[in-house]
């Protein structure tokens, strides 16, 4: 089943980034691609909004931008996943990755429960994290069958949360991230994401934002697919908008687990699991 990550710039605009969708979405599209996975903040550029603005952005653009989402997904006949705010009646908006179906319903909705506090940044100053895992659904295409977990960047240094979806049937697992560039960030970025396909001995795939940002804020770009012993089988750049495509074989994870079976060779029967 093909998937593609597209990579592609975020702004201030709502608008100007719902514009850019429907071009790469159609791009894909052309590629064969069935499942379209776009970066966080797709909706709009966090890192340049007040707390203010991105309340107001998210009153006004979340329902429309999640409609948008369902509009690709029928024109192009593919399963798009797609990130935006989502008001809270709480105050702060959720950060939230919405994944829909071809015929426009919604599969599946992930808040992000582990927000960026970390290199000096503090992400919950702008919105409210999650309080449920990310959830499992499954894609069936051309009698091929993936079972998708969803995640969001800063997820992505927390194994567990990773480990949780495979344990719930996963065999792909789709990382939307706007990754911020800084020493050390992109081999970090490298080193991550092919540790959690390889040590769950899954698919990953990854939609990354690049460019963009201010208060010395950027993003890496660097949107990959991983196999799952670990091998990069496509991967973008660090400053370019691109599609990353590559054909996500469910069964390359049952011959994977042949060879390294790390999730069959698990002890937790001495108390190691998670609770």
């Amino acid at each position: 089943m093909k998937i593609a990550a597209i990579q592609l710039t975020p702004t201030t605009d709502p608008s100007a980034n719902i514009d850019a969708m429907r071009v790469r979405a159609a791009e894909a599209a052309a590629l064969g691609a069935k499942v379209m996975v776009f970066p966080e903040q797709t909706m709009v550029l966090l890192q340049s909004v007040t707390v203010d603005g991105l309340n107001e952005i998210a009153a006004d653009w979340w329902e429309r931008f999640a409609a948008v989402t369902a509009e690709l997904a029928v024109t192009h006949d593919a399963v798009v996943v797609a990130a935006g705010f989502e008001p809270s009646p709480e105050g702060l908006p959720f950060n939230t990755v919405i994944a829909v179906d071809r015929d426009g319903s919604e599969l599946a909705r992930y808040r992000k429960l582990h927000l960026y506090e970390a290199f000096a940044q503090s992400e919950s100053a702008h919105t409210r994290a999650g309080e449920a895992l990310p959830p499992v659904f499954d894609v069936e295409r051309d009698g091929e069958l993936l079972r998708l977990g969803l995640a969001n960047c800063y997820d992505l240094r927390f194994p567990e949360l990773f480990r949780s979806l495979v344990d719930r049937g996963a065999n792909a697992l789709i990382l939307v991230a706007a990754w911020a560039s800084g020493p050390g960030k992109e081999d970090h970025w490298s080193l991550l994401t092919r540790a959690r396909a390889l040590e769950n001995v899954c698919w990953l795939v990854a939609s990354a934002a690049v460019g963009g940002g201010s208060r010395n804020v950027a993003t890496t770009g660097l949107s990959r697919i991983i196999d799952p012993l670990g091998e990069v089988v496509a991967a973008a750049g660090p400053r370019e908008e691109s599609i990353v495509i590559a054909d996500v074989v469910p069964g390359a994870v049952d011959r994977a687990r042949e060879v390294l079976p790390a999730i069959a060779n698990r002890r937790l029967r001495l108390g190691y699991e998670l609770t």
